[in-house]
């Protein structure tokens, strides 16, 4: 995340980039604000000034300023808290949120678009301020899962809503974890079995101009070279799975 501050009286810049997974919100007791609205405060601009002024470094003087934090990459994982204790207090108030989880408002212009994250993990507190205890919910493949203490049970969607949620957990979305940069395929000339007998492998006319050696292992790996053979304008053959 990085946080840019300009002052209002010269104009220029500073920029800080930190390294991080959590964002910690802040809730109201008599508010329903929704975890959307709450993130849009919580990157609205700060400004400082009077007492609180920023020390610009091109004036030599306090001077009034701007500070607004905003995403150049998200990270695989995001923890939202919601401060649900505070002020020796606990806040009950539901927050609702979605599934999946926008963050392209909050992309710094100029960078590449930021992709949606979904919900893997709720934490909830069940409890008042000086007692109670915490259960878990986690999502696998399209499975919810509810833990409290040594009790697994299996939740619906609505359930999951319908939670006082205290962290929650996104995580970038499968498609854009499995993305790979694009790469040249070169094509699988042939498929040789190197099970068996060598003596029994019948040599390709290739094979014998060049008086290459068949391989041979008694546990062969899951994955076996091609033996070298030109795939076509000079380009050596791929990996083969046997």
């Amino acid at each position: 995340m990085t946080s840019t501050i300009k002052c209002s009286g010269c104009d220029s810049i500073t920029s800080r980039t930190d390294i991080t997974q959590d964002i910690s919100l802040h809730i109201e007791e008599d508010a329903s604000s929704s975890l959307e609205e709450r993130l849009y405060d919580f990157f609205q601009p700060e400004t400082f000034e009077g007492a609180n002024s920023y020390w610009c470094d091109t004036r030599q003087k306090p001077c009034r300023a701007t500070k607004a934090p905003l995403y150049t990459r998200t990270p695989t994982i995001l923890i939202v808290h919601l401060k649900r204790l505070t002020l020796g207090k606990k806040i009950q108030q539901h927050i609702p949120f979605d599934i999946t989880l926008n963050l392209e408002p909050h992309t710094m212009q100029g960078y590449p678009p930021i992709p949606d994250m979904e919900l893997i993990g709720i934490i909830s507190h069940q409890g008042t301020k000086d007692n109670g205890h915490y259960i878990a919910m986690t999502k696998k493949e399209e499975e919810w899962t509810l833990y409290n203490d040594a009790i697994t049970t299996h939740i619906t969607t609505k359930h999951i809503h319908q939670t006082q949620a205290y962290v929650l957990m996104y995580r970038k979305t499968p498609e854009i974890l499995t993305r790979t940069p694009p790469r040249q395929n070169l094509p699988c000339t042939e498929r040789r079995d190197v099970r068996a007998d060598p003596a029994q492998v019948e040599r390709s006319p290739t094979e014998q101009q060049r008086g290459m050696k068949i391989p041979f292992n008694k546990t062969p790996p899951k994955w076996q070279k091609n033996d070298l053979v030109s795939g076509g304008h000079g380009q050596p053959g791929s990996w083969c799975e046997q």
